[in-house]
């Protein structure tokens, strides 16, 4: 079973933790280049992980916590994050929870 999480290190020696909140939700199936329709769809056994049992708590040391709106991609954010070379990027995608 895979956890939903996993660590992002940039060249700049930056690390971040991402966690996939929420039910299982990963499919993947085999697309008929016909009809452009998902076959043989698939789920992955993905531990849920939610508020009960994350690990990017303040008290494990994480700071600048945040929630990203369904659709945003984690490593997308994280580039811009890094490549700003700010703490955190204030927008309509992202809400901090460790203010």
């Amino acid at each position: 079973m895979e956890s939903g999480r996993y660590w992002v290190i940039m060249k700049s020696g930056r690390k971040f933790m991402v966690e996939e909140w929420g039910t299982n939700h990963t499919q993947w199936g085999d697309i008929d280049p016909a009809t452009k329709k998902l076959n043989k769809i698939r789920v992955k056994d993905v531990e849920e992980i939610d508020e009960d049992n994350t690990m990017i708590t303040k008290e494990n040391g994480f700071k600048n916590i945040c929630f990203l709106k369904p659709g945003t991609s984690p490593i997308g954010f994280i580039d811009a994050l890094d490549d700003s070379g700010l703490e955190r990027i204030e927008n309509e995608f992202v809400e901090y929870i460790d203010n």
